[in-house]
């Protein structure tokens, strides 16, 4: 389902998170993989924004939804402005903990 405005928006938790996995991807492995990486989250916020994918209903929350990227998940919710993530969480978190 497309996001109705089409625009994609992060929470500030979201933005802090994008910035934590560039940071320890830069730190861990190379600036070029922290970019590599980056763009796929970020063509993945836009491709969910226009339809071109779509996620899962989150469990645990009522109206979230959720779709992978490489080792995380993306939890977001489709408003009349567009599409929120909400979070960007490492696969292996608490979900219920961080959201």
């Amino acid at each position: 389902m497309p996001a109705k405005g089409g625009g994609v928006r992060l929470t500030p938790r979201a933005e802090a998170d994008l910035e934590e996995i560039w940071l320890y991807s830069f730190k861990t492995w190379s600036l070029e993989q922290a970019d590599r990486y980056h763009t796929a989250l970020v063509e993945a916020f836009r491709d969910l924004a226009s339809g071109r994918k779509s996620g899962r209903a989150a469990e645990v929350r009522a109206g979230m939804f959720k779709y992978p990227v490489g080792s995380h998940m993306l939890y977001y919710r489709i408003a009349e402005t567009g599409l929120i993530v909400i979070r960007i969480l490492h696969r292996r978190m608490d979900v219920g903990l961080h959201l």
